[in-house]
């Protein structure tokens, strides 16, 4: 079975942030932790930088976050 992910997209949702905010975090290491799916994995168009949920879940509770869409 495969853990579940979210995309830049979603976890920007999930806190009540802007994508570009979520990037700019992933940008200065400050984010929760990450991965590039590789290309060949992907259909074209779809967001390659994936946070697995436990990760996020992680982060969250360490940072006190308390997102607004769970």
């Amino acid at each position: 079975m495969t853990e579940p992910y979210l995309t830049t997209d979603q976890l920007a949702a999930r806190w009540g942030v802007s994508p570009a905010t979520i990037k700019g975090q992933r940008h200065r290491g400050n984010g929760p932790a990450y991965y590039y799916a590789p290309l060949i994995a992907l259909p074209r168009g779809t967001p390659r930088v994936r946070y697995p949920l436990s990760q996020v879940l992680a982060f969250e509770e360490a940072n006190n976050i308390t997102p607004i869409n769970p």
